[in-house]
């Protein structure tokens, strides 16, 4: 994706409880760390259509970065948060933890 990112759609499902969270964020509200994460996100390779199975109690997160109305879909499993990964994720979370509200 070579467009500038317009906001980042987020869903953390799985976990003990299998609780989901879902939040939508805007790109431009990101610190440098967190903008770190989202250009190593549009880095990997897009996420297939296929189910991927994951591993018990552990979080499954699916991002959607979208420009223009294009997205870039990508699914990770909760230990492939690397750094970078790890403090956009933890904004995505923030932003849809219930006391959050609406976002």
């Amino acid at each position: 994706m070579t467009e500038e990112p317009e906001r980042i759609e987020f869903e953390r499902s799985g976990g003990f409880a299998n609780i989901p969270l879902r939040a939508a964020v805007s790109a431009d509200v990101l610190d440098p760390r967190e903008r770190a994460g989202l250009d190593a996100l549009l880095a990997r390779e897009p996420a297939g259509t296929a189910a991927r199975a994951g591993a018990p109690d552990r979080f499954q997160y699916d991002v959607s970065v979208v420009a223009r109305g294009r997205r870039h879909h990508v699914r990770l499993g909760e230990r492939e948060l690397d750094e970078n990964l790890r403090a956009l994720i933890d904004r995505l979370e923030r932003a849809a933890a219930p006391e959050a509200g609406q976002s």
